[in-house]
């Protein structure tokens, strides 16, 4: 379904099921800084990306900051969250657009306040054409909201170690 492999996501699922220490999953990612404030980023086996600040911010813009793929990680985590429980509700999805804005307070970040240095207020604006009800589509955009692993990792304690 919308080119889904539901048969393999249900396979996982099945094979949680039975073996409930299958469930913990570990991801890593690898960060080199490479000069002022760019990062390389080397992520499994794809190609590195690199990260970057806008020069407002000290860096060079060469590539989006560290916030702007946070939120594009959260909207896509949300989408995929979206699409596969619509498929699996047997929906068949034309198009999803998901965009996704949120603030950030750069006072805090930079040192001339306190507060929340978090992206603030953010917002997603899911735009659906699928055969299937507004309500339906409402319905399971509200339980992806809740079930997005990134959504959901935004308000999580970090543990931090140093070597």
């Amino acid at each position: 379904m919308n080119e889904i492999s539901l048969d393999i996501v249900q396979q996982t699922a099945n094979a949680l099921k039975e073996n409930p220490h299958l469930k913990m999953k570990d991801w890593h990612a690898h960060i080199q800084w490479q000069t002022g404030v760019q990062n390389k980023v080397m992520i499994r086996h794809f190609d590195s990306f690199l990260m970057d600040e806008p020069e407002t911010l000290g860096g060079t813009d060469q590539a989006p900051n560290p916030v702007e793929y946070l939120i594009g990680a959260a909207g896509s985590c949300f989408a995929i969250t979206f699409e596969v429980m619509a498929s699996q509700n047997g929906i068949k999805l034309e198009s999803v657009d998901v965009k996704i804005e949120a603030e950030l307070n750069a006072a805090v970040f930079l040192g001339i306040e306190e507060g929340d240095g978090g992206i603030l207020n953010p917002i997603i604006t899911l735009t659906v054409n699928a055969d299937a009800s507004k309500e339906q589509l409402a319905q399971i955009a509200n339980i992806a909201l809740l079930k997005s692993p990134v959504l959901n990792s935004l308000n999580k304690e970090i543990r931090l170690e140093i070597q």
